[in-house]
């Protein structure tokens, strides 16, 4: 916006004494812009745009070629029959877009993570967090369809396999807007989005749980196994995270 100058000038008009003067302001023409928001131009802006750049193909080429598998996964996380529904279906089949998905979502989540921990998005740490999140995923179904073929409970490990998958995948993608928009977002608007999507994902993280209780129920398992589970697999890793992010 250009700022207005003003420049007065003083004229006698003839006839009239020193004393009666006249005072005119003349102002230069202003102009008008809209209003905007003017983009943070850091040495990472670059990284942030194309992360955001690839993150929405990926996105785009799952929406249009995974068969409805963002959709699907989403509902699956509050409907239980819809898990069922993928399980009978099989994972192999569509494995090429689920590993996207997944990547998809830890790579929002580990650059969350980064972000309220060093302040950056996109560095060595946030790629190990990515890392670390896809050992854990793969450890974490190698073990339940071990249990499920030594106890021969096939039928229990393939819904737990496929409700890890959703809720892995899930999870990222749901928070991913307010992540993005971190990114470019002014510093007077970045806690209440860190707090939105910290809300967020402890919300997501209680559903996950009372979803393993209900297939514990549902298939009668013991409940020490449970509280095993639910140690060792769910809040041992939860306190690790909370461990390196504090």
């Amino acid at each position: 916006m250009h700022q207005t100058e003003n420049i007065q000038e003083t004229f006698e008009l003839p006839g009239q004494d020193n004393a009666c003067t006249d005072t005119f302001e003349l102002c230069p023409p202003t102009t008008q812009y809209m209003p905007y928001t003017q983009i943070e131009t850091g040495k990472t802006i670059f990284h942030d745009l194309l992360f955001t750049v690839l993150f929405l193909g990926i996105f785009a080429v799952i929406r249009l070629r995974g068969k409805d598998l963002i959709s699907h996964a989403i509902y699956a996380m509050v409907q239980r029959k819809r898990t069922i529904l993928l399980s009978n279906e099989g994972i192999m089949s569509n494995l090429i877009f689920y590993s996207m998905g997944l990547a998809l979502s830890f790579s929002v989540m580990a650059v969350f993570i980064s972000y309220i921990t060093t302040n950056t998005f996109l560095n060595l740490y946030s790629l190990g967090i990515f890392g670390g999140m896809l050992l854990y995923h793969f450890i974490l179904l190698f073990i339940v369809h071990f249990f499920g073929w030594t106890f021969n409970e096939k039928q229990i490990a393939n819904e737990f396999i496929t409700n890890l998958w959703v809720f892995h995948i899930s999870m990222g993608l749901l928070i991913s807007p307010f992540v993005i928009a971190l990114f470019f977002a002014r510093e007077q608007v970045t806690d209440s989005l860190t707090i939105i999507i910290a809300i967020c994902l402890i919300i997501l993280i209680l559903v996950k749980i009372a979803r393993w209780f209900t297939i514990f129920f549902t298939y009668k398992v013991s409940i020490l196994y449970m509280i095993l589970y639910l140690c060792a697999f769910e809040l041992v890793p939860l306190l690790f995270l909370y461990k390196v992010v504090v």
